[in-house]
């Protein structure tokens, strides 16, 4: 006779081997703006960070991006910074972010990655207003003077609402975001030099 039930049972133990909804990097930015050009930068605090749900978990996500932004070459400045950075965290539930509810709205050359519907979460580009699916990081960079968005990083499975487990995955998600970042921010500079040199000659 044969054994229905080894199909499902087979089927269990596969799913339970995959590892559990892996991390994704996604990049929104600002192809018009310089990036080299920026110099300073100060960390702004949001209403959807992780300091309602852990304080200490929050100041160790300010140190790692505080971290990053000045081995990358930009150096603190509180009072009138070139950019300031924040990040934003969908801990329980969908995050919906509407930039008329922001200090910015869109750089003048802003790229929205096609991934967004079904990838990262939904966009509305008639209202200028994202959601973000439950366990995502994201950490925006703008232009303070403009006040424009001029880059965008996103980590998806980033946090659980067991928020104790949680250090080692925000550590890895803000290196890999702030990695592409430094790829952007050094990548930017040479095509500007590139630029500028064959305007010259």
């Amino acid at each position: 006779m044969r054994n229905h039930l080894f199909p499902p049972l087979f089927l269990v133990l596969f799913l339970a081997a995959l590892p559990a909804s892996a991390q994704k990097i996604h990049i929104d930015f600002d192809g018009a703006t310089a990036f080299s050009e920026y110099k300073t930068f100060a960390l702004k605090q949001t209403g959807f960070d992780l300091r309602r749900v852990s304080s200490s978990l929050h100041e160790r996500v300010v140190q790692q991006l505080t971290d990053y932004a000045t081995d990358g070459g930009l150096k603190p400045d509180e009072a009138e910074p070139d950019v300031y950075i924040a990040y934003y965290a969908a801990f329980s539930g969908d995050l919906r972010l509407v930039l008329g509810d922001l200090e910015y709205t869109y750089g003048p050359g802003f790229n929205l990655g096609s991934y967004w519907d079904g990838g990262v979460g939904t966009r509305e580009v008639s209202e200028k207003s994202f959601t973000f699916k439950e366990g995502t990081v994201v950490v925006d960079v703008w232009d303070r003077e403009r006040k424009v968005l001029v880059w965008r990083g996103m980590a998806t499975a980033a946090v659980k609402k067991d928020y104790e487990r949680n250090e080692q995955k925000l550590e890895k998600a803000l290196g890999k975001l702030m990695k592409r970042w430094e790829k952007m921010y050094g990548g930017r500079a040479r095509a500007i030099r590139k630029m500028k040199a064959e305007q010259d000659g």
